[in-house]
């Protein structure tokens, strides 16, 4: 098993749960990755590279809480790249 963060799987299925409600915003490649890139910089990163700590970080993603600090970074990004896509 190699390092793995956590957090940016959380951040990418919030992203996918809630770009349907968000038609104003694109969605390509490069704009994706930017509203990743300024999510994940909000977040503090949970990283892994032991079956341990794999659990744990799996644990904690399902944690309301991390998932409602991923979602209000997720629309923060959003709401940039919307207001300036770099595509």
């Amino acid at each position: 098993m190699g390092l793995k963060n956590y957090t940016e799987e959380v951040v990418l299925e919030v992203l996918n749960e809630i770009k349907g409600m968000h038609p104003n915003c694109c969605f390509c490649e490069k704009c994706t990755q930017d509203i990743l890139a300024i999510a994940l910089s909000r977040l503090k990163g949970k990283y892994a590279v032991t079956l341990e700590g794999e659990i744990f970080a799996r644990v904690e993603q399902t944690d309301r809480q991390v998932r409602a600090d991923a979602l209000l970074a997720v629309m923060e990004g959003i709401e940039k790249v919307s207001k300036n896509p770099r595509h």
